[in-house]
């Protein structure tokens, strides 16, 4: 994955399918309709096609929209089970995502009941 995150921004994935020919305008908007966030708030927005080959990432970097897309050849991009139901995602899941891995869930190590 030739993709890295710098400094400590949220990550957030579109709930809903949108059409990915669309390109900044476009992400922009969906942002504000599906993910009710900022586009230009410095946070990633994540947003997968509906066969989950091709994934585009809308973030702002100070003066400008920056889009990072990749599309797979094989196979379909899969989210671990602690993202069903929520829409930001932690790096380690983003990266494990666009890596590939197929996770059956995420878990903390040292869980103790009540704290998250």
């Amino acid at each position: 994955v030739m993709f890295s995150i710098s400094g400590n921004p949220r990550i957030y994935y579109c709930p809903t399918t949108v059409d990915l020919r669309k390109s900044f305008d476009g992400l922009a908007g969906a942002v504000h309709e599906y993910i009710r966030q900022d586009p230009a708030s410095g946070h990633l927005f994540v947003f997968f096609s509906r066969n989950r080959k091709l994934v585009k990432i809308l973030s702002w970097d100070g003066d400008g929209f920056a889009i990072w897309m990749k599309k797979l050849s094989r196979g379909q991009f899969h989210f671990p089970e602690s993202a069903n139901g929520k829409i930001e995602l932690e790096s380690r899941e983003l990266y494990a995502i666009l890596s590939g891995i197929k996770p059956k869930r995420y878990y903390k190590r040292y869980w103790r009941p009540g704290k998250e």
